[in-house]
């Protein structure tokens, strides 16, 4: 009795360990975020500076990239890469798009609309609104509402869709709405509105990072005569030995209104191991199965 107790714990510790082992490879690669245009709606007839979506856009980039969790592309290599594809952004969302091109592209699409953007003064009371270039003397709000979706690029599936509202109270604007602007750093972080907007981004970066922690990473099958790889490699923390499954689409199970997937149905076709990563592409090898093609799916097993 004793020796089969043994064995059971010697088997548990093996199988959390391999566990652990599994979930920190999967933790390790870096999803590819694509950050679209923030849509602003808000009012802010106050606000002088550059427009507050492009702003919050790139503010979200540089959270992404501070993480250390992400590869996002920077807005220029990101529309070279859309014009070789020929994708819009607006395609990245669409179902009806190649899913093969936009898995070569990302993993993750953020889009939002900013629909509160400004400060009230409690004392007057009362909406949003301006209270001239200079800088008065009580309490002020600052309130910041975003509507965020999170979309599988792959198939155009809304991951997650949420309104995310911060605010920021403080006794005095420390300056006039003049000099605030998402172009001045110091200026932006010391006004209630730029404190607030912070807080929506670190809401932003936090919830991406709660959806890849329980997303198995995903990318393409490349075949080339009798050679296999994968699209991606140190980039995004792919490794030597890392064992992938490879899957082939069937089919698509859409919504008879709306064309949106409801459903992606998969076969496995095999397994394939890391053999060599190089910036941008992994050189693999069949592990299992065979007759692998260009467009299939792979993720980390």
């Amino acid at each position: 009795m004793k020796i089969i107790t043994k064995c059971l714990l010697a088997f548990i510790l093996v199988a959390t360990v391999f566990s652990v082992a599994a979930r920190t490879q999967e933790a390790a690669i870096k999803f590819r975020v694509i950050v679209g245009e923030f849509e602003d709606k808000s009012q802010h007839t106050w606000y002088h500076g550059p427009s507050p979506g492009t702003g919050m856009a790139d503010m979200l980039i540089t959270a992404l990239v501070k993480a250390g969790k992400f590869r996002v592309f920077e807005r220029a290599a990101l529309d070279e890469i859309m014009a070789e594809k020929n994708l819009s952004m607006s395609d990245l969302a669409n179902p009806s798009a190649s899913v093969e091109q936009k898995l070569e592209i990302g993993d993750i699409l953020v889009k939002a609309t900013i629909t509160e953007f400004g400060y009230k003064e409690s004392k007057t009371g009362g909406a949003l609104r301006s209270l001239g270039s200079r800088a008065g003397v009580g309490t002020y709000n600052g309130r910041v509402a975003v509507d965020m979706r999170l979309i599988d690029i792959g198939t155009s599936e809304v991951l997650w869709a949420d309104q995310v509202a911060k605010e920021e109270k403080s006794r005095s604007l420390s300056l006039s709405t003049e000099q605030f602007s998402f172009g001045d750093k110091k200026s932006f972080d010391d006004h209630v509105v730029g404190k607030a907007t912070r807080k929506v981004i670190d809401a932003v970066v936090e919830k991406l990072e709660e959806q890849v922690a329980n997303r198995p990473w995903q990318g393409l099958l490349i075949t080339a005569d009798d050679f296999l790889f994968i699209d991606g490699g140190s980039e995004l923390g792919l490794k030597v030995g890392m064992i992938f499954e490879v899957k082939r689409k069937t089919k698509e199970v859409k919504h008879p209104k709306t064309g949106n997937i409801l459903k992606v149905i998969y076969e496995t076709v095999g397994t394939v191991k890391a053999t060599e990563v190089e910036e941008g592409v992994t050189t693999v090898q069949a592990v299992e199965g065979s007759g692998f093609q260009t467009g299939d799916r792979v993720s980390l097993k």
